[in-house]
């Protein structure tokens, strides 16, 4: 049975809703208007992709400066730069330290250096991310070394090198027994005085609780373990218990400090497209829940050999809308019923309509129903289901649909017909 709104549990509520009524607007002005908006790269959560989820940085491709030029030449050709995946990481076995501290490219695979690599992807619209660790160790045995001891000197490198931001890992960190606060702001302090647009990614997997102070060394930052890392089993690959952890894992919506000028809860790299144990159902979710979480949103697939179900989900510019409306409010759980197997997430838009995500937990297909009092709205609004790209018609009271296992729908709802488009 559907929960009325008083036996809703508050915390299952976002915030803006909580602040319906009278206050409502007046709440919303206020946490809008005192944005101190650090960089306008921050404004929304940005786009792009990484190397490890599908490879982990072995032997599918040589990952040199031939391999990232074709890889920005297909982002250009193919459309995905033109719907907002901008940032390219450059991670695998692409620099070392010299005998004076100094990082340096592998010239093996880099021969013309990082700046004639970094000017190729400007010169095509593109930006470029780096790859340290905030300890002195690595991740494996294919990423460059830490950057611990050298924060402010490799900053300063990347920065001459062209390079736009740079994921800050956590392994070495791990190993080290150091602090994640600590040790992220130390770092963005030194970027900062670099650049003041550096992109940081806080890669501390969720150690330190980094959504409450993220937003002070960083732009975004992991909020769970890898996506594709299973425990205890220590196995690889995409699995749905994964994707649910993930997913709750990242649930830290409060706008003091998420959303435009102070950073983004990331759930981890998209599995759209990465071979996996995921179906094409459950990678839609995926996407589908990232959107409505404002979670960055990384392909971490083999692009050039990416299914045709995967292209059409990640270049779905109706969801993509979504994820980089400019709000930057992250959707959150405004009802659950069936002990938690099926969820109404709920997120506002600029404008005033509101984006919503019927999504089925359970292994078994059920209806969902969005109730206007789940959603703190009333009268009559029109429904668009954004994976169908088509208009539901005119409403009151609520929307119900059949909603399959492990399936999420993500609908529009406005008081004016709108269509984003494809």
């Amino acid at each position: 049975m559907v929960k009325s709104p008083a036996q809703i549990p508050q915390k299952l509520v976002p915030r803006w809703i909580r602040a319906c009524g009278a206050g409502f607007a007046m709440a919303l002005m206020l946490m809008v208007g005192t944005v101190n908006c650090r960089s306008q790269e921050n404004s929304t959560p940005p786009m792009g992709w990484e190397p490890w989820n599908f490879d982990h940085c072995r032997n599918r491709y040589r990952w040199d400066e031939k391999f990232h030029e074709k890889l920005a030449d297909f982002f250009v050709s193919s459309g995905l730069r033109d719907v907002g995946y901008k940032y390219l990481t450059i991670e695998c076995g692409d620099h070392y330290r010299d005998q004076d501290g100094h990082i340096q490219p592998n010239r093996e695979k880099f021969p013309n250096g990082f700046k004639r690599m970094t000017d190729y992807l400007h010169e095509r619209g593109l930006k470029a991310r780096a790859y340290t660790d905030v300890g002195q160790g690595k991740c494996c045995c294919f990423e460059g070394a830490g950057s611990w001891g050298h924060y402010e000197d490799d900053a300063k490198r990347w920065v001459e090198f062209g390079f736009d931001g740079v994921k800050v890992d956590w392994c070495g960190g791990d190993k080290e027994g150091l602090d994640p606060k600590t040790q992220y702001r130390r770092f963005a302090e030194a970027a900062r005085k670099a650049s003041p647009d550096f992109l940081i990614e806080i890669c501390s997997w969720g150690r330190g609780n980094p959504w409450l102070w993220g937003r002070d060394a960083g732009a975004f930052w992991r909020t769970s373990i890898d996506i594709d890392y299973d425990l205890p089993t220590d196995k690889l690959g995409g699995t749905w218990k994964n994707l649910m952890r993930n997913l709750d894992d990242n649930r830290h919506s409060d706008p003091q400090y998420v959303g435009p000028g102070r950073g983004w809860n990331y759930a981890d790299m998209l599995m759209v497209g990465v071979p996996s144990a995921l179906t094409e159902t459950e990678q839609r979710t995926q996407f589908s829940m990232w959107a409505i979480m404002a979670s960055p949103l990384f392909l971490g697939n083999d692009v050039f050999e990416m299914p045709q179900f995967a292209r059409r989900i990640v270049m779905n510019k109706e969801v993509i809308a979504i994820d980089q409306d400019p709000l930057g409010i992250q959707g959150d759980v405004v009802n659950e019923y069936n002990q938690g197997e099926l969820q109404v997430w709920a997120k506002k838009l600029k404008g005033g309509s509101l984006a919503v995500a019927l999504l089925n937990r359970d292994s078994a297909a059920h209806p969902i129903t969005a109730h206007w009092s789940d959603l703190g709205i009333s009268g009559a609004w029109n429904v668009r289901d954004l994976w169908e790209h088509a208009d539901k018609g005119s409403f009151t009271g609520g929307y119900a649909m059949e909603v399959p296992a492990h399936g999420a729908a993500v609908l529009e709802f406005s008081r004016l017909s709108a269509n984003r488009g494809n």
